[in-house]
């Protein structure tokens, strides 16, 4: 997927030096509503979406271990009736490759 109003030439905002660039490919689905939210103005760019989205989900992960890091340190994971629990209240369920974690 190419996003033209962020080429090399225009690099996203707060791109500088430490930037690098990737390719990534999208189901074409996803890659649709993306363009259709930027048309609503809803996110400046496709590229400034998906480093909103990258940015998320490395916080998410990281957040992940180092509960993980304090739970192992105390010396046991919560119970089962624990996440239970906190998966209501968060309204989340466990994805593919989730559980592993």
């Amino acid at each position: 997927m190419t996003d033209r109003a962020n080429s090399s030439l225009n690099p996203p905002p707060g791109a500088g030096a430490d930037s690098s660039r990737s390719t990534v490919a999208l189901p074409a689905e996803q890659s649709e509503q993306i363009r259709r939210l930027v048309a609503i103005g809803r996110a400046a760019s496709v590229s400034d979406y998906v480093i909103e989205a990258v940015a998320e989900r490395l916080e998410r992960d990281r957040s992940l271990s180092e509960l993980q890091d304090l739970f192992e340190r105390k010396g046991h994971a919560p119970s089962a009736e624990h996440l239970a629990w906190a998966r209501e209240v968060l309204g989340v369920n466990d994805e593919p490759g989730e559980a592993a974690r």
